[in-house]
């Protein structure tokens, strides 16, 4: 079908016919000059032209200058006629690639005539035999030159070897590759490499000294020019700037390095600062240093100049820069900025506060870095400075999948940069530090006029309360909020409930997920803060003789270890519980709270009867009823935690799981999810869709099956591996925590995220839920309650239910469905129902609230449930 030009193009594709016209005009008197040099010229400027218009118009131009396209084959095939049909090296020798010819080469490749001519092959078989006459012809032709930037090399060095390399072939391989020299770059360099190199020289010179101005991206950069007549040619250039510091920067010899400092004694101080620039790049501007006042910089630049190029975020020594900002004085080291410009150093003098201010608001990684390393302001505090960098962390997590992890890398570094500048031995003793002061400067009390404000906590969450007359109020009066003293409180408030926040999500949530430990100070310093004296408690831990118990139970004079549930379950169960205090290395952190650190080493496993007390097994599930009966909601999923174990086929797979492979899912949502848990998402070409580092040096890595990148459409789930060294290990020999924590995030992502027909029923999700309602169903005394594989029975007043632990439908016994509206039933907490965790899963306490409801059908006064039952269940159950 003929595309549609649109009138805004019109005017451009009928200039390229004209043009088009003219060049064929051209080539027709050649020809009948018999000029072939002629033909072979104006064949390259027609394809050049028509690649201006194909650039500037989105389409096929081939569609519009049909006919004159059809004229010039007509030239082309006379004036250089096909000999040997089957020859593919005389069918490429030839200035343009006429119809005639591509049938004729498509019929020997075997291709179809109207897709493009891919020749690596042919090259491959080429090299292979070493076909000169069919190299040559490859790399000159005008069909479709090789692809890959590796197999043009290797041609070029087979032609080189037998002594057939020539400048025309360096050209043609510049036209078909701009950056064909980056596959040249050897050390130490060959012959191949040399003689390349001379070429490009040559290349280089020809098209800046040429009468047309020449593009930036067409003069060759790497390896870039050599010859200290590139530098001179620099120095008086007056186009495009980029292109001086590429000549600028050529390649000299001793010789001529010491003629460029002779040359440059008597020249003004600009150049000389100039050329010292382009020096900077080529790696020898010491010797130009005194003439450019900055001798004593030698220290600073060699700083500058050893710093990482790229976006990323890197950790700078504060002390380290500001020494040889010292050696170099003030005025050399601004000078020395202004040519080379560089953020963190100028951040560490203070010098660009502003810039790196709207940086930071920008999310810019380096930026945020540079905004640690600034000196405090008058009026500033660490905790400012603090406090600023944990709001820039909570905007980083609502950015895209992989940028988020950068975001938050670039935090890190920059609590890195504050210690510094605090004085702190390291970035752990910073947070310490403002985390407490945070509490301890925190006013917890105030009056607004007659009204008295506090600020205190219940347990882990503060709360802002409003007197008067001794009397609180359940609501807080307008006139109240207005009042300053009252905003205040209420921003203290709020940033007591970010420290809560990120010690609930971030340390708890890590040491549980990867059975960390924290150290006695460590615990001291947790327990000194009302979120830590408050979350702690609930949580189950191992101390250093091996006891496993609640908090107030255990030794806390040693480290501590947090138990992950795979560790309680009876070895029957699974795989074998890892050693007690085992310490997993945490992921890399977000830095939204603090690290556990290394654990001490791990004893010795002990026998599963070690975890009995009298008679009891203190297995996982007693321990679940346990924290049901004390009624300790834990701050994380910990003892009702979703726990994976190798299954039969996996063991016998040795080192893959085929556990979710085939389930796909909505792209955007399963990134947003694996990402917030350490995952970095790829796109289509590489060798896994998602990789994630998963502690003592192993990676998970997880095959995907997309189009494009990891996040733009649907995605299928192939096998997962687990990497050290970049080489699959059995599953077996996977730490059964970590390979429990991976499964569980790909079950999330699964079960969020499926696009499938039919929903992802979790076992593990059924599981947990299951284990949740046994330890309620003792400690409420549910006697009409009983579990049944993945579903709750309830034998209920009016009838029979079973309740699906995983999706939360509701049959009738023996055949009905029971539809209801989660907004009317089971979207709020039964007012019986007790979480033993933080819960953030809102389907536990819907399916949850559902059976204590049902439980009391009797009480049920929903009419829309009534009347369904009264078709489902017509008589009450014996």
């Amino acid at each position: 079908m003929r595309p549609l030009i649109g009138p805004e193009h019109h005017g451009v594709v009928e200039e390229a016919r004209e043009d088009l016209r003219r060049l064929a005009d051209r080539a027709r008197a050649a020809g009948r000059a018999g000029d072939p040099s002629a033909l072979w010229a104006v064949a390259d400027e027609i394809r050049i032209r028509v690649e201006q218009v194909d650039r500037l118009w989105i389409g096929d131009l081939e569609w519009s200058i049909g006919t004159v396209l059809a004229e010039l084959d007509t030239i082309y095939d006379a004036a250089f006629p096909i000999g040997d049909p089957g020859d593919v090296a005389g069918l490429l020798t030839a200035p343009w690639p006429s119809a005639r010819r591509k049938e004729l080469l498509a019929a020997v490749l075997g291709r179809d005539h109207y897709g493009r001519v891919d020749l690596d092959q042919v090259a491959e078989q080429a090299l292979a035999v070493v076909d000169l006459r069919l190299l040559r012809a490859l790399v000159l032709d005008r069909f479709g030159a090789p692809r890959s930037r590796d197999l043009l090399v290797r041609i070029l060095a087979t032609l080189h070897d037998h002594g057939r390399l020539d400048s025309r072939l360096v050209d043609r391989a510049h036209v078909i590759d701009e950056y064909f020299g980056y596959g040249l770059v050897t050390d130490p360099p060959t012959p191949f490499t040399a003689a390349i190199r001379d070429h490009l020289d040559e290349l280089t010179w020809r098209l800046v000294t040429g009468p047309i101005p020449v593009d930036r991206y067409k003069v060759p950069d790497r390896p870039g020019p050599r010859g200290l007549r590139f530098v001179e040619l620099a120095m008086t250039w007056s186009g495009d700037p980029a292109i001086a510091r590429v000549l600028g920067a050529a390649e000299l010899t001793e010789a001529e390095r010491a003629r460029l400092l002779d040359l440059l004694r008597d020249r003004p101080l600009a150049d000389r600062q100039r050329v010292y620039q382009w020096r900077l790049a080529a790696g020898d501007a010491d010797a130009l240093a005194p003439l450019t006042g900055l001798d004593r910089s030698a220290r600073l630049v060699r700083l500058i100049r050893a710093m990482p190029e790229g976006h990323e975020a890197v950790r700078h020594d504060r002390a380290a820069i500001l020494a040889a900002v010292d050696q170099s004085g003030p005025d050399a080291t601004r000078r020395f900025l202004e040519l080379e410009p560089n953020e963190v150093v100028s951040a560490a003098l203070g010098d660009n506060r502003a810039a790196v201010l709207k940086r930071v608001k920008n999310n810019a990684l380096r930026g945020i870095a540079a905004f640690g390393m600034l000196p405090l302001a008058e009026g500033e505090t660490v905790l400012d400075r603090y406090l600023a960098l944990r709001e820039s962390a909570k905007k980083g997590a609502k950015l895209g999948p992989n940028r988020k992890h950068s975001h938050a890398a670039a935090i890190d570094v920059a609590l890195d940069h504050l210690a510094q500048v605090a004085g702190f031995p390291d970035p752990s003793r910073l947070e310490w530090d403002c985390e407490a002061r945070l509490v301890s400067e925190t006013p917890t009390a105030a009056r607004a006029g007659d009204y008295r404000l506090e600020l205190r906590f219940d347990g882990a969450d503060p709360v802002l309360a409003v007197s008067r007359s001794g009397k609180e109020l359940r609501s807080v009066p307008a006139a109240v909020r207005a009042e300053p003293s009252y905003q205040e409180l209420r921003a203290h408030q709020e940033r007591l409930r970010d420290q809560a926040r990120r010690m609930r999500t971030g340390l708890l949530e890590r040491l549980v997920a990867t059975g960390g430990t924290l150290q006695p100070e460590e615990l001291g310093r947790l327990r000194s803060l009302p979120a830590g004296a408050a979350m702690l408690p609930g949580l189950l831990w191992r101390d250093r003789s091996g006891t496993i118990g609640l908090l107030d139970q255990l030794d806390p004079t040693g480290p501590i270890t947090a138990v992950h549930p795979v560790e309680l379950l009876a070895p029957t169960a699974g795989a074998a519980p890892p050693p007690p205090g085992r310490q997993l290395p945490n992921t890399p952190q977000s830095h939204t709270g603090w690290a556990p650190t290394a654990s001490p080493p791990a004893p010795t496993l002990r026998p599963h009867d070690d975890r009995r007390s009298g008679d009891v097994d203190r297995g996982l599930a007693w321990w679940q009823a346990e924290v049901v009966r004390r009624r300790l909601r834990q701050p994380v999923k910990q003892l009702f935690r979703e726990v994976y174990v190798l299954t039969p086929a996996e063991r016998e797979s040795v080192d893959l799981s085929y556990r979710f492979a085939g389930h796909v899912v909505a792209g955007k949502v399963a990134g947003q999810l694996l990402s917030a848990r350490g995952w970095t998402l790829n796109g289509e070409y590489d060798d896994y869709g998602a990789v994630r580092p998963a502690g003592d040096g192993l990676t998970a890595a997880l095959r995907c099956d997309m189009h494009g990148y990891f996040g733009l459409a649907e995605v299928e789930f192939g096998a997962l591996c687990f990497l050290r060294d970049n080489w699959p290990m059995a599953l077996e020999d996977v730490p059964p925590v970590v390979f429990s924590e991976v499964m569980r995030d790909l079950d999330l992502a699964v079960s969020v995220a499926g696009t499938g027909v039919r929903a992802h029923e979790s076992p593990a999700q059924a599981a947990s839920r299951a284990q949740l309602l046994a330890a309620l169903i003792s400690d409420l005394g549910l006697t009409r309650v009983t579990i049944d594989g993945g579903s709750a029975v309830v034998r209920g007043s009016r009838a029979t239910y079973r309740v699906h632990l995983t999706s939360g439908s509701i049959h009738v016994e023996p055949a009905g469905y029971l539809c209801v509206v989660p907004a009317g039933f089971g979207a709020s907490a039964h007012r019986r129902l007790f979480l033993p965790f933080a819960d953030e899963d809102r389907m536990t306490s819907v399916i949850l609230s559902k059976i204590l409801l049902l439980n009391e059908d009797e009480k049920i006064t929903d009419k829309s449930i009534l009347t369904q039952l009264q078709h489902l269940a017509p008589a009450s159950p014996s």
